[in-house]
């Protein structure tokens, strides 16, 4: 057993070697059908892996292919449409009412539309193969060169042109607009358009035509502040050059140029009027209108308007003159209406055309109409119509009427007599003026019928009203003066018997006529001495003059005066060391003769009248003229001086002009007056600036009521 089981285990341990080797054996042959395994296993998943790739970059492509394909779809359909609207396009621009066209990169027409073609007369295709192009024969280059300078600029360009379209000359505006790597193009029809402006141009060439011989200064500046236009009165009234206005100067250079001639008014802030100035281009719509007051004392009327083309249009007058002469004009009317105003007498002025014209707050109340309806300026027979209440009641009235309408369409000078309704008595009187109006006055004399002291005082009072009468008539009209001198020289002639013998009588009231004629001259030379003074226009000849030479000339004649009147005359002796002033000789005589000839008219008989002068030690030449009474006499209950040393808001309605107006010559003269009155005396000192050389400016008296 034991031997069988060392048999047994040497058997099964040979059999267990032969079994380990046959196991090595066939290990080591299934490691080597693992690697092989492995190694084809690796190989499969490689293959598979090449597989899923390859079957990925199947789908990708075909993915790409199905995109390929939709893309190829939608750019065959875009294509489609583009086609479509090109064709759409093509054909609206083929239908287009004006002429349109494309050029190459050379400049040479690839396309035209029908208007085109019909332009040039032929067909579409004709035109593109012959090369036709819309443009004068005299230049057939000018569209390539437009087109060509279109491409280098990289922008639209403009010209206008003027050819034969259609057996029409045409004016068009072409363009030109750089369109891929050629030019598009198209013209527009400007033919009434450039008609218009020629027909402008023409009305605007003779309206300038008309500008340059206008009187009035006028000047043109376009919108960019520049002249366009100016005339020869433009340049003569600022006193500028015309080369240099030629050379288009700007608003504000000319403004410049006029500040440094000081032709402009002053102005506080230059910077600020000369904004406004130039503001002016931006902000005028309607006509303005504007009055300037230059430095020189001259007035311009300037009006602004906008030019019709663009800029503003200025225009200028000068109104010195007109403004000055309306100035005198009001002031004469204003003294005539205050002297109607303050006379006694009731005046009133029928026009031409029998409408009352003018009229004195007398004229109403002694007729007792209302002013509402005088101031309508009613006609003469409405005036009468009103006035009837007070005139005398009666079957007469028609005939009274007719009378006198009669009396005014006769235009001859009438007086009369009215007897009212009432009683009142009235003196009338009608004087016909030059420009076919006429005046008349009235005078209540009722109580002078009754009263013959009255009457004395009525006379007195209606002669000094008769004087202003003349005054007022020889305002309105200068013919006045002129027949009154004519008068004077015939009556002479007549005393001096020329035209025949003359007896005693007749030469006595040729005397008579000669001294009332001088009179009434005096009193119109005193009435336009005194507006000519008040209205500032009074011309004094300034001269060196010595204090003698103020009474030298008229001492004879005042001498003459104070013996007729039998009163003595005491003159300062002749010195030539009395003093010298600066002032107008014939001016100074003539105030002093005034005052000399109202002191000797209100001295009584046997009384004296003496003139000092010499310098008063103040810088001033003393003139003292003093009237005494002599022995117990009075003199003159008021002053005989009152009317020369008056203040002006003392003055009175009767005053004697002589002695205004010498009020007036002192006053120009730089003159003080002072009086000096006593119970038997009274005088008067006119102190005048002593001193030689040229007379200081002159300025006018204020006016007085």
């Amino acid at each position: 057993m034991a031997d069988g089981g060392w048999i047994l285990a040497g058997i099964a341990m040979l059999a267990g070697a032969a079994t380990a080797g046959i196991a090595i054996a066939q290990s080591r042959r299934l490691r080597q059908l693992a690697a092989r395994l492995q190694a084809a296993e690796a190989e499969r998943e490689a293959l598979r892996a090449g597989r899923e790739d390859a079957q990925r970059r199947a789908a990708d492509l075909a993915a790409r292919l199905e995109a390929l394909a939709a893309d190829a779809a939608g750019q065959r359909a875009e294509a489609i449409a583009l086609r479509q609207a090109e064709a759409e396009a093509l054909a609206l621009l083929d239908a287009a009412p004006f002429p349109i066209w494309r050029r190459g990169e050379d400049g040479r027409l690839l396309w035209v539309n029908t208007r085109y073609a019909r332009m040039t007369e032929t067909t579409a295709a004709d035109a593109v193969a012959r090369g036709l192009e819309l443009a004068s024969s005299h230049d057939l280059n000018q569209p390539r060169d437009l087109a060509a300078t279109a491409r280098q600029a990289g922008g639209l360009q403009v010209q206008e042109r003027r050819f034969v379209a259609e057996g029409d000359r045409r004016n068009y505006r072409i363009f030109e607009l750089p369109a891929g790597g050629g030019t598009l193009g198209f013209g527009q029809d400007i033919t009434t358009e450039a008609d218009a402006r020629g027909q402008l141009r023409r009305h605007m060439e003779a309206h300038m035509e008309v500008l340059r011989t206008i009187s009035t200064a006028t000047a043109i500046f376009g919108p960019d502040r520049k002249l366009i236009l100016f005339n020869r009165a433009y340049a003569r009234l600022w006193q500028l050059d015309e080369s240099w206005l030629e050379s288009s100067p700007t608003f504000g250079e000319i403004l410049e140029q006029l500040r440094a001639d000081r032709r402009l008014p002053e102005q506080i802030d230059w910077q600020a009027y000369k904004r406004s100035q130039l503001g002016l281009f931006t902000t005028v719509i309607e006509r303005q209108e504007e009055l300037l007051h230059l430095p020189d004392g001259s007035t311009l009327r300037l009006v602004i308007s906008a030019y019709p083309s663009g800029g503003l249009l200025f225009a200028y007058d000068d109104v010195t003159r007109q403004l000055t002469l309306e100035r005198a004009t009001n002031t004469m009317i204003a003294v005539q209406r205050a002297t109607l105003d303050n006379l006694y007498e009731a005046v009133v002025v029928y026009g031409s055309d029998g409408r009352l014209s003018l009229y004195n707050r007398a004229f109403a109340q002694l007729w007792q109409i209302d002013p509402d309806i005088l101031n309508r300026q009613p006609h003469l027979t409405e005036v009468l119509e009103a006035a009837r209440p007070l005139m005398q009641r009666g079957p007469d009235w028609t005939q009274l009427r007719e009378r006198l309408v009669d009396s005014f369409a006769a235009r001859k000078a009438t007086r009369g007599r009215l007897e009212r309704g009432d009683g009142t008595v009235i003196d009338y009187a009608s004087v016909p003026l030059p420009d076919g109006a006429v005046l008349y006055t009235y005078l209540d004399v009722s109580d002078s019928i009754r009263i013959e002291r009255a009457l004395r005082e009525r006379n007195e009072a209606l002669e000094r009203t008769d004087r202003m009468n003349a005054a007022f008539i020889s305002n309105i009209t200068h013919e006045l003066r002129s027949p009154l001198g004519t008068l004077i020289s015939m009556t002479e002639v007549l005393a001096q018997g020329i035209l025949g013998p003359v007896n005693a009588r007749q030469e006595e009231y040729c005397g008579d006529i000669m001294a009332a004629s001088r009179n009434m001259l005096r009193l119109l030379d005193d009435i336009i001495a005194i507006a000519t003074i008040e209205v500032g226009q009074m011309a004094l000849e300034p001269a060196d003059l010595s204090a003698a030479a103020l009474w030298q000339a008229a001492a004879a004649q005042w001498q003459d005066l104070a013996e007729q009147r039998g009163i003595r005359l005491d003159l300062p002796p002749d010195d030539r060391d009395s003093g010298h002033l600066t002032g107008d000789e014939q001016r100074l005589c003539q105030a002093l003769d005034s005052v000399i000839s109202t002191a000797i008219d209100g001295t009584p008989q046997g009384g004296l009248v003496r003139l000092a002068a010499g310098p008063d030690g103040g810088g001033r030449i003393c003139l003292r003229v003093e009237s005494h009474s002599g022995g117990l006499a009075p003199l003159r209950p008021t002053s005989i001086f009152a009317d020369l040393a008056d203040a002006p808001d003392r003055r009175r309605t009767h005053a004697d002009l002589s002695l205004v107006v010498a009020r007036g010559l002192f006053d120009l003269h730089g003159g003080e007056l002072r009086l000096d009155s006593g119970e038997a005396s009274q005088a008067v000192e006119i102190r005048l600036p002593a001193g030689r050389g040229p007379a200081a400016a002159v300025a006018a008296i204020p006016a007085r009521q």
